[in-house]
């Protein structure tokens, strides 16, 4: 039975495992942490958080845990995005005298900042350091990253002169952080300043610094400085790599020089350099929009005979113009065919082709999408929600698409402002104008804003419905409190056209 476990587990037949060792433990076998260890991240591959628990269970009980093991479950948990359940794994940990590592608050700390919890990230560093647990470059990369997202580029600054008085030196990966967050706000000579602060610090950038350094450059058209900044770096002995070019193509087919961008592709592989899929993306894209989609096509295929697979983003690209141009016939063949070349369709796939399909009639076909998409294990997501509740609105099927609206929120899923407006202007079109309040009130109740477009919906509404005055009546009320502008109030009067509302109005804005 242990030959057949360790078997089962180097295969991935992690069902089988689990069985095997509720037996074997049965029976007296103390597990192996390590086999053990493996199947609670094959569990969590498979997104079998129950199983990878049971396992974490019988090796507590039965075995001898230790802090890898408490990390896989911990990583587990942070990537399944249940934090409170990875909170108190650690607290477990500690519990039963587990201290936990560098890498255990790493996982904490990256899960918790790529869910853009800061606070609680810096939180966790601080029981990092109560703990006597020495940080890493990871772990201030982590947080720099972060802060440069919701703090600015002082504070993620402020971030590195702690690591520095740590005596950890950042490497270039860190660097090239701050560089990145610098050029995302703007700051592109700031970014520019730092790269020479290295230079004279006998820290030579590396071609991903060059790269955020040429994008943000092409980025504001300066051609002649990114130009200048190419030269260089083949000055510093730092060759271009397939991302430069990419960027340069992808500037090039932005500013509708698809020819040049062909040439430099061709280049790139005479220099020996194999185009990825983003370096087709753009010149495919450039050529949807010139509606030269036989050339996109045509561009897919090439992609497959140089060895490169195209990714989902290619295909959708073309799948997307092809169901805008009428296509949707040319678009489901190949979709069909998207896992014989291995590009399993995604969620943006697959609310193409519904929304493709439900226009031109085929509503039986779209709503199939929607089945198949969920069977084969793609959950739907706001896009999904947001294209099929405008399309039941459409076609007057107001209550159905609030089901789905609620049903949203009961998937976790927070409805935006451009869902309620959604909802909310089918029922003013059906002229339930109750409806259509008790939408707002649930808008506001469940904390999402409305914001101008919620509003002139909601007095277009009630003016068509009949009731102009009480319309341009809340329209004046409105626009006293900003809540609508003066442009809008004016395209209202346009519509709904009062004497004595009018007279009101003109008295307000002094016309």
């Amino acid at each position: 039975m242990l030959k057949i476990f360790h078997r089962s587990c180097r295969s991935g037949n992690y069902i089988e495992s689990l069985h095997l060792l509720e037996t074997m433990v049965r029976k007296g076998y103390n597990p192996d942490v390590i086999l053990c260890t493996k199947l609670i991240k094959g569990f969590f591959t498979l997104r079998n958080i129950p199983k990878a628990v049971r396992v974490m269970e019988i090796l507590e009980k039965f075995g001898q845990p230790d802090v890898f093991a408490y990390n896989a479950l911990i990583n587990g948990f942070c990537k399944m995005n249940r934090i409170d359940d990875a909170t108190r794994v650690l607290d477990r940990m500690r519990s039963k005298d587990f201290s936990p590592d560098t890498v255990t608050y790493n996982i904490m700390i990256g899960s918790l900042c790529s869910r853009g919890k800061l606070d609680l990230a810096l939180k966790v560093l601080n029981q990092l350091l109560s703990d006597n647990c020495q940080p890493t470059v990871i772990t201030y990369t982590i947080l720099i990253e972060a802060t440069m997202l919701e703090g600015g580029v002082d504070e993620a600054l402020k971030l590195m002169d702690e690591m520095l008085s740590r005596g950890l030196k950042p490497d270039m990966f860190t660097y090239n952080t701050i560089i990145r967050g610098m050029c995302k706000e703007g700051m592109v000579d700031r970014a520019f300043e730092m790269v020479r602060n290295l230079e004279l610090k006998g820290c030579e950038p590396d071609v991903i610094s060059y790269n955020i350094l040429l994008r943000a450059l092409l980025n504001q058209g300066k051609w002649e400085e990114g130009e200048k900044l190419m030269t260089k770096m083949f000055s510093e002995k730092c060759d271009p790599n397939v991302v430069t070019y990419s960027i340069l193509i992808t500037t090039l087919c932005r500013d509708g020089k698809i020819e040049e961008a062909m040439n430099l592709l061709k280049l790139m592989k005479e220099k020996g350099l194999t185009p990825d899929a983003y370096s087709y993306d753009p010149l495919i894209a450039a050529f949807c929009r010139e509606g030269r989609l036989d050339v996109a096509i045509e561009f897919l295929e090439t992609m497959i005979s140089d060895g490169c697979l195209p990714d989902i983003v290619n295909y959708n690209t073309v799948l997307a113009t092809l169901c805008k141009n009428g296509k949707a016939d040319q678009a489901l063949e190949i979709f069909g065919k998207l896992g014989e070349v291995g590009c399993s369709p995604n969620s943006s796939s697959y609310n193409t082709m519904f929304s493709a399909l439900w226009s031109s009639g085929d509503k039986i076909r779209a709503l199939h999408m929607i089945l198949e998409m969920m069977s084969n294990g793609i959950d739907p997501d706001e896009i999904t929600y947001n294209s099929m509740i405008s399309c039941l609105c459409r076609e007057g099927m107001v209550d159905e698409a609030f089901e789905l609206l609620v049903d949203m929120r009961s998937c976790e899923f927070h409805p935006s402002v451009v869902t309620y407006n959604i909802v909310l202007l089918g029922f003013c079109k059906a002229h339930r104008i109750e409806d259509a309040i008790n939408v707002l009130e649930s808008m506001v109740g469940n904390g999402c804003r409305p914001n101008e477009t919620t509003y002139t919906v909601l007095i277009e509404g009630i003016g068509f419905a009949g009731y102009r005055a009480e319309a341009m009546e809340l329209a004046n009320d409105l626009v006293r409190i900003d809540a609508i502008s003066e442009y809008s109030f004016k395209r209202l009067h346009r519509t709904f056209p009062l004497l004595n509302v009018l007279q009101r109005s003109s008295q307000t804005f002094g016309y």
